[in-house]
């Protein structure tokens, strides 16, 4: 498993597309507030997008995909001043066939139930833009992704919104891959020419007894120029990122039911439950008891359900 599959199954990350509709006559729409990142995609038609305080204003035509890594308030509207009340339109359904006058757009939430989910995305912009006349190639696997989910919200065939979630999720592993712009945070790490081999060690054995001696090995450097490189790069320490990973892994296994905490703390890198529960305490700011009992009520809501 690579290191981006890894941080997605960690977190949890799935998409969940709410809304495939088609707005006519004066809109705006602004669908942030979820505290999850979020994605447009444009179907057909062309709008204008402006980001809560700033300037700049993105002119989007068909096949245009916006994402909003961290959920940033913004505007979406056929009116250039940008004065139109949002969210106060009733939108058709695309399923009911494009209306040459109107503007059809997807939105969509990537989800996820993981605390620690801002580590992945702290350091990413606002807004990713990708234009399909300019970012995306016409052979490329995410332009076929995005004529395959449009397709499928167009004719909302049986299973659609099954097909539309999946679709989504590969779009994003793709946009994250190849088109997020980011100079600090593990992304920025995993294209380090030095640093990624430790990121990938310490995803791939979160186990292993690591010191700062024993992940410079990994990339050939000194102590003191990896400890610097990594700090400039990731804005933590190297054993810091440890711990973070280990209590990311920990945190997902106690949500999940997979094991009890002894279990849980072993398969973490630690020697016993007290040094694992001090640890997970201090980095998720509840101790793993209370997030057992958390997925014991979640578990017990989904019988009685």
């Amino acid at each position: 498993m690579d290191v981006l599959q890894q941080l997605f199954t960690t977190f949890h990350v799935t998409s969940e597309i709410f809304h495939k509709g088609q707005y006519c006559g004066s809109w705006a729409l602004d669908t942030s507030g979820a505290s999850y990142m979020s994605f447009h995609i444009i179907s057909h038609g062309h709008c204008q997008l402006k980001v809560d305080d700033e300037q700049a204003i993105y002119h989007l035509e068909q096949g245009d995909i916006v994402l909003f890594p961290t959920d940033a308030g913004h505007c979406l509207t056929n009116d250039g001043e940008f004065e139109r009340t949002r969210n106060t339109e009733v939108s058709v359904a695309l399923s009911e066939g494009e209306r040459l006058d109107g503007v059809g757009i997807i939105c969509g939430y990537f989800k996820h139930n993981h605390p620690m989910m801002k580590t992945l995305t702290q350091y990413l912009p606002k807004l990713v833009l990708l234009k399909a006349n300019q970012d995306l190639e016409r052979s490329s696997p995410l332009m076929y992704l995005l004529q395959a989910l449009i397709q499928e919200s167009l004719h909302n065939a049986q299973g659609a919104d099954l097909v539309t979630n999946k679709i989504a999720e590969a779009a994003l592993a793709i946009i994250f891959r190849q088109h997020m712009p980011t100079e600090n945070g593990v992304l920025a790490a995993l294209l380090h020419p030095k640093l990624s081999k430790v990121i990938q060690a310490i995803h791939a054995a979160p186990d292993t007894k690591w010191t700062v001696d024993s992940l410079a090995a990994l990339c050939f450097m000194s102590r003191a120029g990896f400890s610097n490189e990594f700090k400039k790069v990731m804005h933590l320490s190297p054993m810091d990122y440890v711990t973070q990973w280990r209590i990311s892994l920990g945190y997902s296994k106690l949500l999940a039911g997979d094991a009890n905490i002894l279990d849980t703390a072993l398969a973490c890198g630690y020697d016993n439950e007290s040094s694992f529960s001090k640890a997970f305490k201090r980095v998720m700011g509840e101790s793993p008891g209370a997030v057992k009992k958390q997925q014991k009520k979640v578990s017990e809501t989904e019988l009685t359900a």
